[in-house]
């Protein structure tokens, strides 16, 4: 790799010399099982995609409950491509399989269809099934990286495309062949790139700053703006949606794209549109899901016409096709404009066009609701005809708890009516510890909606012979099961790994602390293949998240993780969840506070190695390492950080007019004030970038991407400027949590030897990274010198 200005930029010959040296090391080092790898990593196979959203369910069963599709996602390093498979099952074949347990001599599903068309991921999402349950739409990547629109006949076997190659869908619904919407990401956004690539001067007034040293960047600024077109098919007929009266497209954001619902004649769509004049009095009538969140409504003017518009206040509304008339349904706003985060954007319709259910949805102070209801957003049914609004269900928010959530808290993924049927409503949710369930309501005779069923054990579609589930665990690769709902027997139907029989996992198990203010703490110890019991190992700390019903060998998210690669080299691993998202000034101190302690118990329970200690973070919790740097008495003797919020002055001014300013406000309330005036003097106080001068251990960073480096630079700046050991890695264009091959293998693999040098003395003789150690031996001669000068002044305080 070769050093430019202070940070490295990695060559595709060099990808390729590093994947053929790790190749061979993984096929001929070990005889018999070998040990895990990243290679084994990426091209582990995972249920859906398993950092994606709601859309990206892993298993979606017909309405007829007579087939079922499940989507895997991996990595295919010699391709440098992700790979999305979808795997179309009978259920009366499953059925079969499961109740006479004969003997699997083939395949068990139907029709398998794999795409890996684009070098990031996932290639396929947003997978559902028309209401005729013969044919499955879904989005998949093109080889520009644009979203298209297929739909798959069971029957025939064969894909065909609903929209244009060269148009990018950003949202659809689809009721079957002839009637469905999509929106498009709109044509101005790749105009203005163009265009102000060649201007000699652009107005810069109320951009981001992003948005203006990347205009010309079209990859960028496509992933910055979310401006979209709705279009609609009508009786076979295609065409944009327009206002009549102006003549001009309608508009759609990321809240509507993700809201789109198609009525049941497919005359009409529920979106959600910005307001365009935020009234006052909504700041106060629809208050944030906590009383400090630095997610608020906020009155004033929003631009209609933005290229930009994520951070907008929207309400739900039905929008006619034909006309393009947008008829408002609650004249309120929806909860995820003031921070409420419990509910997924999703919409229901009747099957007689009579009634809508809305999940996430404030209620009017004119819909005659007790106060206490109005300030807290819920689900809610409309009757069209009597423009009647009733609340079914209030949403849970955070609260000061031991958990940070309140009472019965979970998380609802959509709602909809049971089979159109307007007497029945189904809320699909799920809990914190990730259990799904439901919850039906039932409308009674006396007007009323009433809680007719509620459940913990699975979705309420999964109601055929059988229940199809992913059984998985932190410690057990994900297979694919059914259950047979009478015997209870199961089997399992799918396994994506079979490659992992031969490979070495390692040992993990369940490790439980408490931090010094009692706190209780649950993380994944992940054990040196050659564990003994009384050996003080090296420990890396690795931050973000932690699950025991996922298996997630690298950690919650790829980049910068590894853990059990780390395993595999001698190094333990503890994978430590969050704090919740306070979005206060105890934010981080709550974490760095977990960290602290996990180490002190690690080190007395004889596991960890005091002196060699190292942390890792990435997006979210790079904030919460700095701190642990730069703020704490934790004695770490590596780091490393990927592509994150660091609540740094730099990051800070870039973010202004970039999302309606929410990253400077969410570290207005980190911090407890903006860096202007004395507030200042709370920025030296508690910014971990002002505290620079604290860092002792060596830090790895890397930034993805060229606009991402900027909002990094830094800390990187001020380590360099200080003359402390710190490397920059710059990963071209990719993926905030990584899914391009190649780039992941950077990302983990320059992590693992990172860890490998400071915590263990050690060197990958492949001689692809001779030029990355004489960097790294020139750090740590240079970490030796900052201790020598250090070390009188602390023998003098002692």
């Amino acid at each position: 790799m070769r050093n430019i200005t202070g940070y490295s930029r990695v060559s595709a010959t060099t990808l390729l010399l590093l994947f053929v040296t790790l190749s061979a090391t993984d096929f001929n080092c070990y005889a018999a099982k070998k040990r895990f790898t990243v290679v084994d990593d990426i091209e582990l196979a995972h249920f859906g995609d398993p950092y994606g959203d709601v859309a990206n369910v892993p298993i979606t069963i017909s309405p007829n409950k007579q087939y079922f599709v499940a989507h895997t996602e991996r990595g295919q390093l010699r391709q440098n491509r992700p790979q999305s498979s979808l795997y179309v099952f009978r259920m009366a074949t499953i059925h079969h399989f499961v109740e006479t347990n004969e003997h699997k001599t083939r395949h068990l599903y139907l029709w398998k269809i794999d795409r890996a068309s684009y070098r990031n991921g996932p290639i396929i999402s947003d997978i559902r099934w028309l209401s005729d349950s013969n044919s499955l739409a879904f989005l998949a990547k093109t080889a520009s990286g644009t979203e298209q629109l297929f739909l798959a006949d069971i029957k025939a076997k064969a894909v065909v495309p609903l929209t244009d190659e060269n148009y990018d869908v950003t949202g659809y619904d689809v009721r079957d062949r002839n009637h469905y919407v999509f929106t498009v990401k709109n044509s101005d956004i790749r105009a203005r790139a163009a265009s102000e690539s060649h201007k000699d001067s652009i107005v810069g007034t109320g951009r981001s700053l992003l948005s203006l040293m990347f205009s010309a960047n079209l990859p960028f600024a496509s992933k910055l703006y979310d401006l979209s077109d709705l279009w609609a098919v009508v009786n076979e007929k295609r065409f944009r949606v327009e206002d009549r009266l102006s003549g001009h497209p309608l508009h759609i954001y990321s809240l509507g794209q993700h809201t789109l619902t198609l009525s049941p004649d497919g005359l009409s769509v529920i979106t959600a549109v910005p307001v365009r004049l935020v009234p006052p009095e909504w700041e106060m009538l629809y208050l944030p899901s906590r009383p400090a969140s630095a997610y608020r409504i906020r009155a004033g003017l929003q631009d209609l016409q933005s290229l930009e518009g994520q951070g907008y206040v929207s309400e739900y509304a039905i929008v006619q096709l034909s006309t393009g008339a947008v008829q408002p349904l609650m004249n309120a706003p929806i909860g995820r404009a003031a921070g409420w985060w419990s509910a997924e954007m999703s919409a229901g319709w009747s099957a007689d066009n009579k009634l809508v259910v809305l999940s996430n949805t404030f209620l009017s102070d004119t819909e005659g609701v007790h106060r206490e209801t109005s300030h807290r957003p819920c689900v809610a049914v409309v009757d069209l005809q009597e423009r009647h609004v009733t609340c079914i269900e209030v949403l849970k928010g955070s609260a000061s708890t031991t958990n940070g959530w309140e009472d019965d808290y979970h998380h609802i993924d959509a709602v909809h009516f049971v089979k159109g049927d307007s007497r029945q409503i189904e809320i699909l949710y799920h809990t914190i510890d990730g259990t799904k369930g439901f919850t039906r309501y039932e409308h009674t005779a006396f007007g009323e909606w009433i809680t007719a069923t509620t459940t913990g054990n699975g979705m309420s579609d999964s109601d055929g012979p059988v229940d199809i589930s992913i059984k998985e665990t932190f410690r057990d690769p994900p297979v694919l099961v059914a259950t047979d709902r009478r015997t209870k027997v199961s089997r399992t139907i799918l396994d994506p790994n079979p490659q992992l029989k031969d490979i070495d996992l390692g040992n993990a198990d369940i490790y439980k602390w408490k931090d010094k203010r009692g706190r209780d703490w649950v993380g994944g110890l992940y054990e040196p293949s050659d564990f003994t019991q009384g050996y003080p190992y090296p420990l890396v700390i690795q931050t973000h998240g932690f699950n025991e019903n996922a298996f997630r060998p690298d950690g919650i998210y790829p980049s910068g993780n590894a853990a059990r690669e780390l395993a595999a080299v001698g190094i333990l691993v503890l994978q430590v969840p969050d704090c919740p998202y306070s979005i206060d000034i105890d934010e981080a101190q709550c974490n760095v506070e977990g960290y602290a302690a996990a180490v002190q118990q690690l080190v007395k329970d004889g596991l960890a190695d005091p002196d060699r200690i190292g942390i890792s973070g990435f997006s979210r919790s790079c904030y919460y390492v700095l701190s642990a740097l730069a703020m704490s008495s934790l004695k770490l003797r590596a780091a490393s950080i990927t592509d994150g919020f660091n609540v740094g002055y730099l990051q800070y001014v870039t973010s202004v007019d970039l999302a309606e300013n929410r990253i400077a406000h969410e570290a207005d309330a980190l911090i407890g004030a903006p860096p202007i005036g004395r507030g200042l003097d709370l920025w030296f106080a508690r910014s971990p970038v002002f505290n620079m001068e604290n860092v002792t251990a060596p830090l790895l960073m890397f930034a993805i991407g060229a606009p991402k480096l900027l909002v990094m630079w830094e800390p990187y700046s001020i380590l360099r400027y200080l003359n402390k050991p710190v490397d920059l890695i710059v990963i071209s264009e990719g993926t905030h949590v990584l899914s391009n091959p190649s780039q992941r293998l950077i990302s983990q693999g320059g992590s693992i030897d990172w860890f490998r040098f400071w915590l263990k003395s050690e060197e990958d003789p492949d001689p692809v990274k001779a030029e990355q150690y004489a960097r790294w031996r020139g750090l740590r001669k240079l970490q030796e010198e900052n201790e020598r000068k250090t070390a009188p002044a602390k023998e003098s305080a002692n």
